[in-house]
């Protein structure tokens, strides 16, 4: 079977049509925190990309595959006594799910980020239930250090909360 490709960006004005299109899914809006909108409109799409062309440092990178804006991750620095930790955010299109991309691209993602900016440490979250991201994180380099039970309120329940962690230092970008 043949691999899609993809590329890392940054994101663009002419992405809001794709990222409205392919965001407005339940599905991903159900592993993500609440304040991202949904249903995800244009206007919701042109105030992120307005928001991530402003930022100082590339910290949002847009997942391009097929000349479209599929997906994105983000880094997002801690501030005060956690500044020099970021945590990872991304999410992907439905199309383009279970074939490795999502790795991939967090794995370059990392590369270049890391190697532009002073962070230490990687953190991320993961809902329970969502193995695939799970997996993601895993087969990068993550480790889950902890289950926090009952910690996100999301779709009407409490749910556990899975953290992972990713010591610049130690990794290996598997």
């Amino acid at each position: 079977m043949k691999r899609t490709s993809f590329r890392l960006r940054p994101w663009q004005k002419s992405d809001a049509m794709s990222l409205a299109r392919y965001l407005n899914n339940k599905k991903i809006w159900d592993n993500c925190r609440d304040r991202l909108p949904f249903p995800y409109t244009e206007d919701d799409a042109h105030a992120f990309i307005d928001y991530a062309v402003a930022q100082q440092e590339w910290n949002e990178f847009c997942i391009e595959i097929g000349g479209e804006a599929a997906g994105n991750i983000s880094f997002m620095r801690g501030t005060d006594v956690e500044r020099f930790n970021t945590e990872v955010g991304y999410w992907l299109a439905e199309p383009y799910w279970n074939q490795g991309i999502m790795g991939e691209a967090l794995r370059e993602a990392m590369y270049l980020y890391g190697g532009n900016s002073d962070v230490k440490r990687w953190f991320a979250h993961v809902y329970e239930g969502n193995m695939a991201s799970m997996r993601v994180l895993e087969k990068v380099g993550f480790r889950q250090v902890a289950v926090f039970r009952q910690a996100c309120f999301k779709n009407g329940g409490f749910m556990d909360l899975h953290y992972f962690e990713c010591l610049k230092d130690e990794w290996t970008g598997k």
